[in-house]
């Protein structure tokens, strides 16, 4: 049976549907459904209440489209809405998706990084956190996840960025201006000793590249929002397929 993965994505994010299907086997079909944001140009997204995000932004209309293509898992690819609602939001949120798609198992960003986290049972992390989130957003995701962080390292960009409020930048483009070169180098310069693991929080940092690079060159152990999502929806799909009646 092809597995057949669905993805809820903010309208204007390249990333999440670009590094699963890169990551996916022969085997796995990847289907995209858009929403828009619920951050407003010029605001910061602090959180909203299950109810509101999925009328008030089109995911309602995604959801059924995901369900009516008969996915076998869906992966919801915001990791903030899981940052700042905690885990009754993913909780909610998969409850909410479930019965609007006609039961298709629905995992947040969010659980599949703390699942990925417990899974590795990792000690010595580090946060790569793209440009745009600021410092409210990486002290909830500190108090999001189930373990210590022991650095953050925030991705720097070119000086021709200086001035943009940092929850704006996404929107002005710096989605595109995460060069993967760049990344790896800033990551090597500044890594504190004993860290073993790098964890990539937001689905919409671009980070495939170099973290297939720094497995292989440093054995570090790098877990991003996106690959922690495709384990988890695989996961999901794979359970599905053992539970369906044998024709």
């Amino acid at each position: 049976m092809r597995t057949r993965l669905g993805l809820l994505v903010i309208h204007n994010d390249p990333v999440p549907e670009m590094e699963i299907w890169r990551s996916v086997g022969p085997d796995t079909s990847v289907h995209t459904a858009r929403f828009w944001t619920p951050r407003p140009f010029g605001t910061e997204f602090t959180g909203l209440d299950v109810e509101e995000l999925l009328s008030g932004t089109g995911m309602d209309v995604a959801v059924r489209q995901l369900g009516d293509l008969d996915v076998h898992a869906l992966g919801y690819c915001f990791a903030s809405s899981s940052v700042f609602g905690g885990t009754a939001f993913d909780t909610a949120f998969g409850a909410h998706v479930e019965r609007l798609s006609g039961g298709v198992p629905t995992v947040t960003a969010g659980q599949a990084i703390r699942e990925e986290l417990a899974r590795n049972r990792a000690d010595g992390i580090a946060v790569v956190a793209p440009p745009w989130f600021s410092d409210g957003t990486l002290e909830a995701i500190r108090s999001y996840l189930p373990v210590r962080v022991r650095q953050t390292i925030r991705y720097e960009l070119p000086a021709e960025w200086d001035g943009i409020e940092r929850p704006d930048l996404f929107d002005r483009g710096a989605r595109f201006a995460v060069d993967q070169d760049e990344l790896e180098r800033q990551i090597l310069r500044r890594l504190e000793p004993g860290i073993d693991t790098l964890l990539v929080p937001g689905g919409g940092f671009a980070s495939l590249t170099a973290a297939e690079r720094l497995r292989r060159s440093r054995r570090l152990n790098v877990i991003s929002s996106n690959s922690a999502l495709l384990r988890a929806m695989e996961r999901r799909a794979a359970s599905v397929a053992r539970a369906a009646p044998v024709p």
